[in-house]
C-alpha cells in the first residue's frame, strides 16, 4: 500500500527553504536517466544569487549560472549517443554528485489504475498475466523506472518523491505493468537506455491531471477552480487539525490495527446521537464525510422475523472498499482484512445460535486507506435470508449510523474522541483536497516534472470519466495541449491506450472509446492503442499488460525511432457511402481485413430515424459492406457499440484489432 501525500508550499519546504546548499529535485539523483542526443535542461535550488556550476563526465561541457533572487537556477546540457554509466557534478558553496548516469530515451507515463497497476498485480482480484516469470527474468541495468508517490496539491508543487529503480526481481514487482513492457520492448529492439517516469493514480479522473489555468476554461470547472482558489489559504488549517490529534504509526499488518474501539459493535451500544449516512455508495459522496481515508463504524438495526429465529442465515452485503470486520450481534461473522478485496462481494453466514426473532444489530468497522470507501455496491444487494433460500430476503434500509473514528494519514492514524464527536469539528475546505479534485494531480505530481526532457508520453486513462463522454472529447485533448505547453517542448508523441471493454453497468463505455478514437483526429502526434480483443468484461484491469505495452512501443517504433516495417494499428475507420440499401465503410490500415475465422458480428444500422439494428457486414478486399433488411434507406452504422464484448472482431493482416466505432459523430 503507497501512503498517500498532502502536498503544500508547507510541505515542500525543504525543496524551497533558501539556504547555503544546494538542493535538486528528486528526479536529479543517482540512477537517473537523460534523454540523449539534445539539450538537456537541469534545475534546483541555492542560496540567493549563488554562482552554480554544473560539469559531467561524458564531455568537457561546464556550465555556470547565477541563482535568482529566490534562489531557482537551471541550465542545458548538452547529450552524447546513449551510453552510461556517467555521473553529473553540481557546485556551488556545496557540491552535489550524481552519479550512474545513463542516457538513452525517457519517456513519460501517467493515467489511473491500469497505468499504475504494479507488475505484481493486485492480487487476487487482478495479476498480471505472466508477471511472475517477468519479474523473475528482469534484471536489466538498461531499463529504469521512477514511481512518483501519490500526492494531491492545490498549488504547483516544484518537487515530489519518488526514487530511481533499477530492473531487478527486488525493484520489478513495484513497477507499472504497462510502462515496465513499453519500456522492455523499447530496449530491445532499439538497444539503448530506457527510462520510465510514471506518474499515475488509480480511478483518477482526467480533470484532476490537468493545470488550472487550462481547466478553468471548461465551463464544468470554473465554479470549482473558484472553490480552489478559496481553499488554498485554508489547506494549513485543516491539516494542522487532524495532526493535532494522539496518532499511532501503521501496524505491520492491517491485522493488527488496534484502535481502542471493539466496544462499537456491541448490540447495546447507544448509537441514538451518532450521524446518519446513506450506504450503497462511496462515503466521498456524504457532504459530512467527504475525502477521508481511515476507519469508519457502521451500524444498523434490524427486525428479524419469528419464521428465521433458530436458522442459519446469510447476509449480502456487496462490496466494501477497502477492508471490513462484520458483527451481528457484537459477535464477529466476517472480514476481510487484506489489501486486494475492494471489490468482492460481502456475504457472511450468521451462525443459527445467533439468530433470534426481533431488533439485531448489524455493526461494520470499515478501513479504507486511498481513494473512495464505504459499504458502496448496489442497494439492491443489502438484505439477509435462511441460508439457501433466497426467495426468503428481507432488504436491509440503506440508511445507517456511522462515526468516523480515525484518520489515515502520512502513514499514521489520528484518533477521533469518539464521546465527543470530535470527526465532526473537522475544519471543512470550500472543496476537498483529493484525488478527484480538478488540477490537484496536476499540480503535485506532474508540475514537478514538466520541462524534464523526454521522448514523449505514453497514457491509460478513461474509465473514470465514463459517463461523461462529450466533456471528456473536450478535456482530454485540452489536458494533452496543456501538458505539451507546460513542457516547452514542442508537439511531443503522445500515445494513449484505449480503455478496454468492461461491464460498466449503466456506463456507456463505448462513448468514451468513441471520444478517445476522435482524439486521434483532433490532436497531431498523437497515437492509440486499441484493447477491444484483451479486455476482460468482468474486471476493468485487464492482465494482459505484456500487449499493451508492446503495442504502445510499436507506435513509438514506428513513428519516433523509423522502424516503418513495425506495424501498430488496426483497422481505423475513415469513411462510409451510401449505396443504396448498403453503406460500404473504408479504413486507414486496412490491409487484410479479417474476422480471425467467424462471421464479423457486432456491427448495427440505422435510418432516419436513428434506431439501430443488427446488421450483416461482409468484407469485400479492403472494405466492409453493411445492410439490414430492416432498414431500407441506411444513414448510419456503429460497432461493438457497447460495454462488453464477446464476439468476432475486426482485424487486419497484421493481428491489430479495430476500434468501436460510429459513422456519424455523436458529440
Amino acid at each position: 500500500m503507497k501512503k498517500i501525500l498532502i502536498s503544500t508550499a508547507f510541505s515542500a519546504s525543504l525543496f524551497l527553504a533558501a539556504n547555503a546548499q544546494i538542493t535538486m529535485p528528486k528526479l536529479f539523483t543517482d540512477g537517473m536517466v537523460l534523454q540523449q542526443k539534445t539539450s538537456v535542461p537541469v534545475w534546483g535550488k541555492a542560496s540567493a544569487n549563488e554562482e552554480v556550476t554544473v560539469s559531467n563526465s561524458w564531455n568537457s561541457e561546464e556550465k555556470k549560472v547565477k541563482a535568482s533572487q529566490d534562489g531557482f537556477w537551471k541550465v542545458n546540457i548538452t547529450t552524447p549517443c546513449y551510453g552510461g554509466p556517467f555521473s553529473l557534478t553540481v557546485k556551488g558553496k556545496n557540491t552535489v554528485h550524481i552519479n550512474d548516469v545513463f542516457i538513452g530515451e525517457v519517456w513519460l507515463a501517467s493515467g489511473q489504475s491500469n497505468m499504475e497497476m504494479p507488475m505484481e498485480g493486485w492480487l487476487p482480484e487482478c495479476p498480471v498475466e505472466n508477471g511472475p516469470e517477468d519479474i523473475a527474468n528482469s534484471f536489466n541495468n538498461e531499463i529504469r523506472v521512477f514511481m512518483v508517490e501519490r500526492a494531491v496539491s492545490f498549488n504547483e508543487e516544484k518537487d515530489l518523491k519518488g526514487s530511481w529503480k533499477i530492473a531487478s526481481p527486488l525493484n520489478t514487482p513495484k513497477f507499472g505493468a504497462t510502462c515496465y513492457y513499453f519500456a522492455r520492448k523499447l530496449n530491445s529492439e532499439l538497444g539503448v537506455p530506457v527510462g520510465i517516469i510514471n506518474t499515475s493514480w488509480g480511478g483518477t479522473p482526467d480533470e484532476s491531471w490537468i493545470p488550472q489555468d487550462f481547466v478553468k476554461t471548461l465551463p464544468e470547472y470554473t465554479a470549482k477552480c473558484t472553490l480552489i482558489d478559496n481553499s488554498r489559504g485554508k489547506a494549513d488549517e485543516a491539516k494542522t487539525w487532524v495532526l493535532s490529534h494522539k496518532s499511532i504509526d501503521k501496524p505491520s499488518t492491517w491485522e493488527n490495527l488496534e484502535l481502542n474501539d471493539i466496544a462499537l459493535k456491541d448490540k447495546t451500544l447507544d448509537d441514538s446521537k451518532w450521524q446518519t449516512t446513506t450506504v450503497g455508495k462511496l462515503w466521498e459522496t456524504d457532504d459530512k464525510i467527504r475525502t477521508f481515508d481511515g476507519v469508519i463504524w457502521f451500524r444498523k438495526t434490524i427486525e428479524i422475523p419469528p419464521s428465521m429465529e433458530g436458522k442459519d442465515l446469510t447476509i449480502s452485503l456487496g462490496p466494501i472498499d477497502d477492508m471490513d470486520i462484520t458483527y451481528f450481534n457484537g459477535e464477529e461473522i466476517g472480514r476481510y482484512m487484506q489489501d486486494g478485496y475492494y471489490n468482492i462481494d460481502r456475504v457472511y453466514t450468521i451462525d443459527k445460535k445467533l439468530v433470534k426473532a426481533g431488533k439485531a444489530v448489524i455493526a461494520i468497522r470499515v478501513l479504507d486507506t486511498q481513494g473512495g470507501g464505504g459499504i458502496f455496491g448496489n442497494p439492491s444487494k443489502l438484505k439477509y435470508y435462511v441460508k439457501g433460500d433466497e426467495k426468503s430476503a428481507v432488504k436491509i434500509d440503506t440508511q445507517w449510523k456511522y462515526m468516523p473514528v480515525a484518520e489515515y494519514f502520512n502513514g499514521k492514524f489520528y484518533l477521533y474522541d469518539i464521546q465527543k464527536q470530535d470527526f465532526f469539528q473537522k475544519p471543512l475546505l470550500p472543496i476537498d483536497l483529493g484525488e478527484q479534485t480538478p488540477t490537484c494531480l496536476y499540480n503535485a505530481m506532474v508540475a514537478p516534472i514538466a520541462g524534464y526532457k523526454i521522448s514523449g508520453a505514453i497514457w491509460y486513462q478513461g474509465e473514470a470519466n465514463v459517463g461523461r463522454a462529450e466533456e471528456y472529447s473536450r478535456s482530454f485533448p485540452l489536458m494533452i495541449k496543456s501538458w505539451r505547453e507546460k513542457w516547452s517542448q514542442g508537439d511531443f508523441p503522445f500515445y494513449f491506450v484505449q480503455i478496454a471493454p468492461w461491464n460498466y453497468g449503466e456506463g456507456q463505455s463505448q462513448e468514451i472509446r468513441e471520444a478517445q478514437r476522435l482524439t486521434l483526429e483532433k490532436v497531431k502526434n498523437s497515437g492509440m492503442v486499441v484493447t477491444m480483443d484483451i479486455g476482460n468484461n468482468e474486471n476493468i484491469h485487464p492482465a494482459n499488460k505484456h500487449e499493451v505495452g508492446d503495442r504502445l512501443a510499436k507506435i513509438a517504433l514506428n513513428n519516433v525511432y523509423g522502424k516503418k516495417d513495425v506495424k501498430f494499428s488496426g483497422p481505423m475507420f475513415k469513411s462510409q457511402r451510401i449505396e443504396g440499401g448498403k453503406i460500404v465503410l473504408s479504413f486507414d490500415f486496412s490491409e487484410g481485413l479479417t474476422s480471425k475465422g467467424g462471421d464479423l458480428d457486432g456491427f448495427e444500422i440505422c435510418g432516419k430515424n436513428k434506431k439501430y439494428y443488427p446488421a450483416k457486414a461482409v468484407i469485400k478486399g479492403n472494405e466492409i459492406e453493411v445492410s439490414s433488411p430492416e432498414v431500407k434507406k441506411p444513414l448510419s452504422v456503429r460497432y461493438l457499440w457497447k460495454n462488453c464484448v464477446d464476439n468476432h472482431q475486426l482485424f487486419n493482416a497484421a493481428g491489430l484489432p479495430s476500434s468501436s466505432f460510429q459513422t456519424t459523430k455523436c458529440f
